[in-house]
């Protein structure tokens, strides 16, 4: 039996890792919101310097102020619970859309709906799995299983979206029987 040294690949992982992180944290500042008077207010990094919006925006798919601020208040409310924001969620879903690195403010709009759904799927799942009777189960079960659908409906928009509308299909090895006929090139389909 061999032995395989797995600390070297765990190390070469955990360096790429820290250096994405840090790449990250190079592109944009974090984003806190706080709820004033039923809306959300907007602050980036440690001060609003126009060097730091301008990294966010750029994050964020947009060099637009005007959908910039709205969006940012929506996400706010997107996540708070009883006039409260959660600031985890607040960070996961400014995170998340930077993660898909939006690359107009379509994407990042469906960025933005993708984050806030799992962030409800998440919590449909917390009810369920507290629910105490079967009522509050089916009611639980159905309002997550339709976030979980339309998280997927969410991905697949984005993937439509960015090729095109266009699938791609590889075929690696093929097989021709005597007698037989294969296709040999790229064939490619019109999305629908």
């Amino acid at each position: 039996m061999t032995e395989i040294d797995t600390t070297k690949a765990a190390d070469k992982q955990t360096t790429k890792i820290a250096e994405r992180v840090s790449e990250r944290r190079e592109k944009a500042p974090s984003v806190s919101v706080e709820m004033v008077d039923g809306s959300a207010n907007l602050t980036i990094g440690e001060n609003s310097e126009p060097e730091e919006r301008l990294k966010l925006m750029a994050a964020m798919g947009t060099y637009d102020v005007e959908f910039l601020g709205p969006l940012l208040s929506q996400i706010g409310n997107s996540v708070s619970q009883k006039g409260e924001i959660e600031e985890d969620s607040l960070q996961f879903v400014v995170g998340f859309i930077k993660s898909i690195e939006p690359q107009s403010e379509i994407e990042t709009l469906l960025a933005a709906q993708m984050a806030a759904t799992h962030v409800a799927m998440i919590r449909s799942g917390r009810w369920l799995a507290n629910a105490s009777n079967i009522d509050q189960m089916q009611a639980h079960y159905s309002g997550y299983n339709k976030l979980a659908r339309t998280y997927s409906m969410q991905m697949e928009t984005l993937r439509k979206h960015r090729n095109g509308g266009k699938q791609t299909v590889t075929v690696q090895h093929v097989n021709v029987e005597g007698g037989g006929q294969a296709v040999v090139g790229n064939v490619q389909t019109g999305g629908g």
